[in-house]
């Protein structure tokens, strides 16, 4: 066996992870032969505010007449620019006879400086115009610094539009960074720390529904990352019929809003349904920033790319991790009994192979960290994993064929690019212990309509306790709909299971590793040593090669180099593919071992940096490689955990920053600005204060970003002490290692 490697870079690990989604896709650092001038970056000056058009219902006779309400929540230096765009792109169609569209948007106090570069929250009733650039829809309201993560900004602001504005069918879009059951719509102004949880999403839309006396919402969508969950789509059953989310991060891209608001114009006898088809079939695709050939050079000229590109092209590009789900509602009780039905099937039988199942579903970018994998996963790809582990035709199997019929039923139309393959249109979280030990508390208070309504939660609970599950914990009737009446959350978050006994991980490991053995102590840099191993135990889930570099001055060993090792042989389910290491015990290890240490270059100076591969299995000519660090936004000096994605030549795909420290937190892509920076975060190994050795974070070099892309380099030419490793993960999230040292000498 030998690590899996690219031409130019080594094939490298990513313990957690991590779903970035493509903005750029390996097309930055070209220069296309274009002669059309680029789009000029002035600032556009907003017209002076405008009497609003007169106010008269628009509720129609034919029963056609739509008002779709924006909540914008572009509070934040990351995504005010894109949420701003977004507000233009409604503009391109504006409001007509039978469509009403409106917009609460609040502004950050940095980041974007166009249009006047005001920073409150303002209300404005969308007119047409043809502007990217500036609005020019009347300002119905500026309220001030409005605190956009507090729940009844949202219920005024939705109150407000319907009263004023009401129409036969209602859609509400909400736009931010999503979160999972952890919900999301984070606002540090004026108050740090506010943000939605999953119940005040609930609550909040009961009590618009009761303050205006309408029969529910047509359409909810989430026009944020992660929030095509079970968890969330079942707290907002109740109280609309349709929506529209995605189960991975989105980009900063966001919906193609001309698209589909084109299409509701055309047709406003259109439903909910079919207004939710038409913005999952737009997505990214029909984006005016890919389909206008002036609004597409002006973007790729931000992205720092020369001349123009062909849209399909394009759309390919950015469409690599994408995932975006229309959901049926009504259906979400069909699938929590589903659900249930699996989890008590579950639940009599062996939890190791659902552990199994468990690390090998197609997971999504993670809110938790990156000290362990994704606990996001779909739900319909987890359950082709159990038919493939307790067989088709046994009593998990066939619960398993029962949720994917019942997702595939909700699920009226699902887009997902070619490096999500297992995507469905629906996740849920399935923590590690020590996650389920962390966050379980947290979960079944946090999304407490679908504890009330699942077992899922008691499955839980049983998969790691061993407490039995009971039939009568799920209240189905939760999920009805519910128009006019505001939910007791209280009582609600007190559904969730109770955990009374010690927590114990069914897909821990019993594993050892013999120390191993290498043919050769010293080899040239452009040698191969093979280092030999004999792994016993069970629950191996992933093997990895762990590279550490020798530095003499501060008598520590800095990771370079972290990266799957092949199993020879793999199982694909539903596209997703994993090792399949065989029934050996022990498993006899032979890997091909040679130097390599990465960079990542600003064009004018390099910065060490250890890659990680982002997913398994896949060809080395699609491999994807992540760099974590630090980003600095550096005007207003602002700082987010952040990590950087390129392709297998080592050109700059994209950068995300998440909302909280330690990699924690609602993620969000980062388009880099000129000036701005990243620091790269170096993992050391150190002998100062413990004899055998601690792992310590530090910051290590800075790059600042240019007019041109930062690209990883390889370099296979240093020579010094290696110490590399055999590390083995179980089906918890759990890693288990031993060390030899290796000589690289000229």
């Amino acid at each position: 066996m030998r690590p899996r490697r690219n031409k130019l870079l080594l094939t490298l690990l990513s313990i957690l992870v991590i779903q970035a989604l493509v903005l750029s896709c390996g097309f930055l650092d070209e220069e296309i032969a274009d002669d059309t001038e680029p789009i000029p970056a002035e600032e556009a000056v907003r017209p002076p505010t405008r009497t609003p058009r007169p106010v008269s219902p628009n509720q129609s006779t034919s029963g056609d007449s739509w008002l779709v309400m924006f909540y914008q929540n572009a509070d934040d230096q990351i995504l005010e620019k894109d949420i701003y765009i977004d507000l233009n792109e409604a503009e391109l169609i504006g409001s007509s006879e039978n469509l009403t569209l409106v917009s609460q948007i609040d502004r950050y106090r940095g980041a974007f400086k166009g249009d006047g570069n005001w920073t409150s929250t303002k209300r404005f009733y969308i007119e047409q115009d043809g502007d990217l650039n500036a609005v020019h829809s009347s300002e119905i309201e500026d309220l001030g610094e409005a605190d956009s993560g507090d729940k009844q900004t949202l219920v005024d602001f939705a109150t407000w539009a319907i009263t004023t504005y009401p129409a036969d069918r209602y859609a509400l879009i909400l736009s931010d960074h999503g979160a999972g059951w952890t919900g999301g719509w984070s606002d540090n102004t004026p108050v740090e720390g506010s943000q939605f949880t999953v119940n005040d999403i609930d609550t909040a839309l009961a009590e618009i529904i009761a303050n205006t006396g309408i029969n529910g919402f047509e359409l909810v969508g989430f026009d944020a990352c992660l929030m095509a969950h079970i968890e969330p789509l079942s707290a907002i059953a109740p109280y609309a019929r349709y929506a529209v989310a995605s189960e991975e991060v989105e980009p900063s891209l966001g919906w193609a809003y001309h698209y589909f608001l084109e299409k509701l114009a055309e047709n406003p006898s259109m439903d909910g349904a079919e207004l939710a088809q038409h913005i999952v079939d737009g997505y990214i695709r029909e984006d005016i920033r890919i389909v206008d050939p002036d609004a597409r050079r002006a973007y790729l000229e931000e992205l720092g790319v020369r001349g123009d590109m062909n849209p399909a092209r394009m759309a390919d590009e950015l469409g690599g991790s994408i995932t975006l789900s229309a959901i049926d509602l009504s259906q979400m009780g069909a699938v929590n009994q589903a659900f249930n039905d699996l989890t008590l099937a579950l639940a009599e039988e062996n939890p190791r192979k659902a552990a199994k199942a468990r690390s090998y579903a197609q997971a999504y970018e993670s809110i938790f960290g990156g000290n362990a994998p994704s606990p996001f996963i779909d739900m319909s790809h987890f359950a082709d994993l159990l038919q493939d582990q307790y067989g088709a035709n046994s009593a998990v199997g066939q619960s398993a064929e029962g949720l994917r019929q019942a997702v595939g039923q909700a699920v009226l139309a699902e887009k997902h690019g070619p490096e999500r393959p297992g995507s469905n249109g629906m996740a849920v979280f399935f923590p590690t212990s020590n996650q389920f030990q962390d966050f379980y508390r947290a979960y079944v208070k946090q999304a407490s309509r679908f504890a009330g309504a699942s077992l899922w939660d008691d499955y839980l609970v049983n998969h790691y306790t061993g407490t039995a599950v009971k039939p009568s914990g799920a209240d189905l009737a939760l999920l009805e709909p519910q128009y006019g009446q505001v939910p007791d959350m209280a009582q609600l978050e007190e559904s969730g299971a109770e955990v009374s006994e010690a927590v114990v991980a069914p897909g821990k490991g019993e594993i050892t590793i013999s120390p191993l053995t290498v043919d050769l102590e010293e080899i040239p840099p452009e040698g191969v040593a093979t280092i030999s191993a004999d792994i016993s135990g069970g629950n191996i889930a992933y093997i990895y090669v762990y590279t550490l570099y020798f530095d003499e001055e501060s008598n520590s060993y800095l990771s370079v180099d972290l990266d799957f090792l092949d199993a020879g042989e793999v199982k694909d389910i539903g596209g997703v593919i994993y090792p399949d290491w065989g029934t050996d015990d022990p498993l006899l290890l032979d890997v091909e071992w040679s130097p390599i240490v990465s960079f990542i270059s600003d064009g004018s100076q390099e910065a060490l940096a250890a890659a990680e591969a982002e997913v398994y299995g896949v060809g080395t000519e699609d491999t994807t490689y992540l760099v974590w660090g630090t980003y600095t936004f550096v005007e207003d000096d602002v700082t987010r955990d952040a990590v950087m994605r390129f392709d297998a030549e080592g050109n700059f795909i994209n950068l995300y920053g998440f909302l909280d420290d330690n990699g924690q937190g609602a993620p969000r892509e980062i388009i880099p600005q000129v000036g701005d920076q990243f620091t790269v975060e170096e993992k050391w190994l150190e002998f100062d204060n413990n004899p055998d050795g601690e792992i310590a974070y530090y910051n290590g070099d800075t790059l600042t970003f240019g007019s041109s892309p930062m690209s990883l380099v390889i370099d296979g030419t240093y020579t010094g002490s290696y110490v590399v490793g055999i590390l083995v993960e179980d089906f918890d999230g759990n890693t288990y290692e031993q060390f030899t040292t290796i000589n690289v000498t000229e």
